[in-house]
């Protein structure tokens, strides 16, 4: 019996990264001259080189599929078979003929080869004529496996199909799908699909036919699309180029109905269908930018290099609060510096109650007002099964009762007695028994409630209904997320093992010992903001008015066909403006004694119009950065520049939101809408 080889999976191995990595000292460092292995430096060389050995076995370890799969989720596919172009030649035959465009030649062969015109051409009866021509697809069909009842299933064809160019994005280079012999047309996506909708959707950036997945929602998981039966045959048919393999070369001749030919030049032959190496070096070398937009940054990217009606885009997949600052009454010195629970009532906010261990390891507690409306309502008082424990405290009214948590029970202000969590909270699981960190609450409308359970690093969170001093599940099922992931601007100080959680106006309030943070939650299925600028006049004489900031049916449907075979499968999009903020510029100018007071602040309009121009504006001149507050200094910095301006007197900014400073949040982009100039002698 014949032994199989073994492959070497270890090709790079330790000990070469480490002499590669030393020779590469003396030019990259010259001042570090100890190479020997008793230096912490080449230590730390040969620490990176084990790992990188460790890596590159394991990569190499992985199978093909899940080597396409990893490529595919980078948005790196292999390009398709490129056709051969050739000059052909056409004899006179005794009369003059014309040839029109796509007439076919073929080869003949075993696996006949044929070429079709791009052009007309006339033939004369006794002289000769060129035209290019192209090689034809052939038609492939082919059965692509068996459903096996699951939704999301992908198929790949066996060849990358072809689909030729078009104004219009191509649903689907694939002309044919079918599910037991029922033909299933393709969508742009699956969004208004329904559950039993007969659909696929081409997966252009794999080159995949994908059906109908199964989503997670607010209210619980929903299949978009219908799910081809278990066992169904998928076949699907496309026109697909044979390569290099079958090129011709010239003299080839070439029969059909035309005069006779034959290939007098080739001007590109075929080329083969690229392997995985292949593409992944030709996207390694910036000839092929991944078209798969996993990050805010990808579609970003996406939208800057192919979208001709947008001027500016910007990607979020999460918003920090408007006004990060965190009111006074849950800061130190207003609070204590530990606390180990916090009740802030959910709807009407007026008190925030600080519970802490005292010098005896009592609870006691500390009273900070909110607002100067709302009185205390006396239930203050921790009961008696948490006098000695308080995990967290949960208020859902000003008026209403408490619900206190302490070791695996919690209970309601008034009641007999307390009750396991996991019977007042139905649905929690397991690890959310016991031992709390903190509790919280967003209020909907009614008595909904999202009640959310803090514990080390996660979090569960799920809908309930209050009624009865008693929360019921209401719809939908719990979700258990990980709190750096749900709340990414929190520090990971704040992101483990919080102190106390509240919610005041939608803003969630992180304690862990002195610090409190701030943050907005992001749900598991919110959708990417998507924030698109027009094109707009670069260098404004007038204020630009709402009418010339709105998205247009044409930039959403450029951006939704761009984004749609470039998102992953499941993401959503949410495509909208900025959230422009309006506001007034005021400024007292003196010009030159050679320039006219209308010509100063005519000039002095023009150039605070374009300096806080949402496209050409900023200090860069590429727009005004996204976020980015207004102050003063700004009307300042944009008429110092002015050549009619000789002095800046004084300089403000005024929004309808008061003060001195025009707050922008993360989605926001600034808009002048009044320059007040004042000239003086």
């Amino acid at each position: 019996m014949q032994e199989l080889p073994v492959p070497d999976l270890d090709d790079l191995r330790f000990q070469p990264l480490v002499d590669t990595a030393k020779r590469a000292l003396p030019s990259r460092s010259p001042s570090w001259t100890d190479h020997n292995v008793s230096d912490p430096g080449v230590t730390l060389l040969e620490l990176c080189a084990g790992r990188v050995d460790a890596l590159v076995y394991r990569a190499n370890r992985m199978t093909p599929e899940q080597r396409s799969r990893l490529l595919a989720l980078m948005g790196v596919t292999p390009m398709a078979a490129v056709p051969c172009r050739v000059v052909v030649r056409f004899a006179g035959s005794g009369a003059a003929r014309l040839v029109p465009a796509g007439t076919e030649l073929t080869v003949p062969r075993e696996r006949p080869f044929v070429l079709r015109t791009t052009a007309p051409v006339r033939v004369p009866a006794s002289g000769r004529a060129t035209v290019v021509a192209v090689e034809r697809p052939e038609t492939v069909t082919e059965e692509l496996g068996k459903s096996d009842g699951t939704p999301g299933q992908r198929f790949a064809p066996s060849r990358r199909p072809w689909s030729p160019a078009a104004a219009a994005p191509v649903l689907s280079p694939v002309t044919e799908v079918t599910v037991d012999g029922q033909e299933w047309p393709p969508v742009a996506s699956f969004a208004g699909a329904g559950p039993e909708t007969p659909c696929y959707w081409w997966d252009d950036a794999v080159g995949d036919v994908v059906f109908g997945p199964l989503v997670p929602f607010a209210g619980g998981e929903r299949r978009l699309g219908a799910l081809p039966p278990s066992g169904a045959a998928v076949r699907v048919g496309y026109a697909a180029f044979r390569g290099a393999g079958d090129a011709v070369s010239p003299g080839t001749e070439l029969v059909g109905d035309a005069p006779p030919a034959v290939v007098e030049e080739v001007v590109a032959p075929g080329r083969d269908a690229e392997d995985w190496r292949q593409a992944l070096e030709r996207a390694a070398l910036g000839l092929a930018p991944p078209r798969r937009a996993v990050t805010a940054a990808d579609h970003e990217r996406v939208l800057a290099e192919r979208a001709f009606t947008v001027a500016r885009v910007l990607v979020l997949d999460s918003v920090r609060p408007e006004d990060p600052r965190v009111p006074e009454a849950l800061c130190p010195p207003e609070r204590p510096d530990t606390v180990t629970a916090c009740a802030v009532a959910v709807r009407e906010p007026g008190w925030a109650v600080h519970y802490y261990l005292d010098a005896y390891g009592d609870v006691a507690f500390q009273r900070v007002p909110l607002s100067p409306i709302a009185p205390p309502n006396g239930q203050d008082e921790p009961p008696e099964f948490a006098r000695t424990r308080l995990d967290a405290v949960l208020q859902l009214s000003g008026d209403g009762p408490r619900l206190w948590f302490s070791g695996g029970h919690c209970g309601w202000t008034g009641d007999a007695g307390p009750q396991p969590i996991a019977d007042q909270l139905q649905g929690v699981p397991a690890p959310f028994h016991e031992g709390v960190d903190a509790v919280a609450a967003l209020a909907y409308g009614g008595a909904d409630y999202e009640v959310f359970l803090f514990r080390d690093d996660s979090f569960y969170h799920r809908r309930f209904t209050y009624q009865g001093s008693k929360l019921q599940p209401s719809g939908g099922r719990g979700v258990r997320s990980l709190i750096a992931e749900s709340f990414p601007h929190l520090s990971p100080h704040c992101a483990r093992s919080p102190d106390a959680v509240v919610t005041l106006h939608g803003v969630f309030h992180f304690f862990k010992g002195p610090r409190t943070e701030s943050t907005l939650w992001l749900p598991e299925d919110a959708a990417l903001r998507v924030l698109l600028v027009p094109h707009l006049p670069a260098d404004p004489a007038e204020p630009l008015h709402e009418a010339d900031l709105a998205v247009t049916d044409a930039m959403l449907e450029e951006v939704g066909g761009l984004l749609d075979g470039a998102r992953l499968l499941g993401d959503r999009l949410q495509v909208a403006p900025p959230d422009y903020r309006p506001f007034e510029a005021h400024a007292r100018i003196r010009a030159w004694a050679s320039t006219s007071q209308s010509t100063a602040k005519a000039a002095a309009r023009h150039a605070l119009y374009r300096y806080f121009h949402p496209v050409s504006g900023g200090p860069g001149g590429t727009g005004w950065p996204w976020g980015r507050r207004v102050h003063a200094s700004d009307v300042l910095a944009a008429l110092e520049a002015v050549p009619e301006v000789r002095t800046v007197l004084d300089a403000s900014v005024h929004s309808g939101r008061g003060g001195q400073v025009v707050d922008v949040p993360d989605n926001g982009l600034v808009l002048l809408t009044t320059c007040a100039i004042d000239v003086t002698d």
